[in-house]
């Protein structure tokens, strides 16, 4: 199993919190390009999926949580990536 493999199935399985920088390394082993914006605000575009994450970076903490990672695993679901 590969690295790729082994953040998807972490993710998966995160219930409480996921490490902010895993999530960045998936995202982008899955084809989303990573644009920062204003504030905290980060924007994930997969170009070839036509599909996008909108997300705030975490802080002070380095983890998302809550309905952050609930909506990235739902994102991820509705593309069949989890």
């Amino acid at each position: 199993m590969g690295r790729a493999e082994k953040l998807l199935e972490k993710l998966a399985s995160a219930k409480n919190t996921f490490a902010w920088s895993d999530l960045v390394t998936l995202l982008a082993q899955q084809g989303y390009e990573k644009q920062e914006m204003a504030g905290s605000r980060v924007r994930f575009y997969n170009n070839e999926l036509d599909h996008l994450i909108l997300l705030h970076k975490p802080h002070p903490e380095n983890y998302i949580k809550g309905g952050a990672l609930k909506s990235v695993k739902e994102a991820l679901k509705q593309v069949k990536i989890l």
